[in-house]
């Protein structure tokens, strides 16, 4: 079931509680090893605490004024128009609701009006991540590179990419 729009609210800006909002949006989520977590974490509070000079973009999505989905991107180091997708999870009470293609739609957007014109995407090759490699195939990313055992033994990287025009 979809979540009414009239009880969600898009936004960009970080705010003091999504630190922790995120941390539980990535714990209930059951992708991310405990060590992801504090990444996860601390790019959310640099947000908070620098703002744009962090260097990273967010996508927010609150349901009934609970965060339970967000994305971190950012411009590519070195380059004119790449971004990376650096995080995007939704919280599991409300997965299969469409909440990770909006928020995924709302980076899109972001980023073609940055004046980006690629976003990347990179995630690993193990079977729990099937659900994820399939949401990127969906959106109409392309299955662009693997690193075999980037990760871990056994655990590749998959590199997505998609380009982006400013008419999303």
């Amino acid at each position: 079931m979809k979540i009414a729009p009239e009880n969600m609210t898009i936004r960009t800006r970080v705010i003091s509680t999504d630190p922790a909002a995120v941390e539980q949006i990535i714990i209930s989520s059951g992708f991310f090893r405990p060590d992801e977590v504090p990444v996860a974490v601390e790019l959310v509070q640099e947000g908070f605490d620098k703002g744009t000079d962090s260097g990273y973009e967010y996508v927010f999505i609150e349901v009934d004024g609970r965060t339970v989905a967000y994305a971190c991107f950012g411009l590519i180091p070195c380059t004119l128009f790449s971004y990376d997708l650096y995080w995007i999870a939704t919280h599991e009470d409300f997965r299969g609701k469409g909440l990770g293609k909006i928020v995924l739609l709302e980076v899109e957007k972001a980023v073609a009006k940055l004046g980006g014109k690629t976003i990347y995407i990179e995630t690993s090759c193990l079977p729990i991540y099937e659900p994820t490699r399939a949401f990127y195939l969906k959106n109409e990313y392309l299955e662009k590179a693997r690193f075999e055992d980037f990760y871990n033994d056994g655990d590749d990287k998959v590199v997505y990419v998609k380009r982006v025009t400013g008419d999303r």
